[in-house]
C-alpha cells in the first residue's frame, strides 16, 4: 500500500509540471493563422466565433490556442477601467455591501465595452477566455488572485487585483494570463499597445507563480493532494 501511495504522489507531481513543452510536437503555426484571419472580427456572436476559429483544428491545444491568440490580438487593455477598479476595491476594502453593490454595476460596463469596444481589463479577458473555450467543449476556469509584475511586492498585495484561467487539455490542467499576454499600457498616455506576450501561454507553474497568487491556492497548480490511507 505504501508503494502505491508513493508511486500516486509521484505521478500526480510529475502532472503539476504542466507546461508549453508538453506540447512541443505542435506547430501552433496554423492556429495563429486561423487567429489572424478574422483579425477584427466582433464579439457579438461568441458562438459563431468560436467556430470559426477552430472548426478546421483537431486537436484541444489548437483549438485553444487559437481563442488565446485572437483574444491577445483583438482585445486592448483599458488603463482607466483598471485604475477605476483598483480605486473602488480599496476605497470598499472594509465596506462588503459597497463593494458588492459596486462591483455589480461595475461588472455590465466591463462587458459592455468588451462586447462593443472590445477594451477591457483583466475580468473581461478572462471572462472571454472562458467563455470562448467553454463553447469549443474545453474546461477553463477564472481565476480570481493577485498579480504583479514586481515580483518582491507579491506577497504584501493585500486586495485581489488581477484574474487569469486554467484550461484543462488532455486531463491535465494549465495556467494562462491572457491580459498580460495581449500588449502594454504606455503610462506616459495611457494607451494601450499591442504586443504578445507568448510566456504567459501555458506557463510552467512554477514560474508562473513567481507574479502569480491565486486565492485559491489550488489553481496554483503547485500543491499535491492529500493522499491518504483508507
Amino acid at each position: 500500500m505504501r508503494n502505491l501511495i508513493l508511486l500516486l504522489f509521484f505521478t500526480f507531481t510529475l502532472s503539476l509540471h504542466a507546461q508549453r513543452t508538453d506540447f512541443v510536437e505542435i506547430d501552433f503555426k496554423k492556429a495563429d493563422a486561423i487567429a489572424m484571419r478574422y483579425q477584427g472580427e466582433e464579439l457579438k456572436s461568441l458562438p459563431v466565433l468560436a467556430l470559426r476559429l477552430t472548426a478546421q483544428l483537431h486537436t484541444d491545444v489548437e483549438r485553444f490556442r487559437a481563442i488565446y491568440y485572437w483574444i491577445t490580438h483583438n482585445v486592448r487593455g483599458d488603463y482607466h477601467m483598471t485604475s477605476q477598479n483598483e480605486y473602488k476595491r480599496k476605497k470598499f476594502k472594509d465596506h462588503p455591501k459597497k463593494l458588492q453593490q459596486w462591483n455589480h454595476e461595475f461588472t455590465k460596463e466591463v462587458f459592455t465595452k468588451l462586447r462593443e469596444e472590445k477594451t477591457t481589463l483583466c475580468t473581461g479577458y478572462a471572462y472571454l477566455v472562458k467563455e470562448l473555450a467553454n463553447l469549443v467543449g474545453l474546461e477553463c476556469e477564472i481565476v480570481h488572485g493577485y498579480g504583479t509584475m514586481n515580483v518582491m511586492k507579491l506577497n504584501n498585495l493585500d486586495i485581489p487585483n488581477h484574474s487569469w484561467n486554467v484550461v484543462k487539455l488532455n486531463g491535465t490542467w494549465y495556467l494562462c494570463d491572457a491580459t498580460w499576454s495581449s500588449g502594454t499600457i504606455d503610462m506616459s498616455n495611457y494607451r494601450f499597445t499591442f504586443s504578445f506576450d507568448d510566456t504567459f501561454f501555458l506557463t510552467e507553474p512554477s514560474e508562473f507563480a513567481k507574479n502569480h497568487k491565486p486565492l485559491d491556492e489550488k489553481w496554483s497548480l503547485l500543491i499535491p493532494s492529500v493522499v491518504t490511507n483508507k
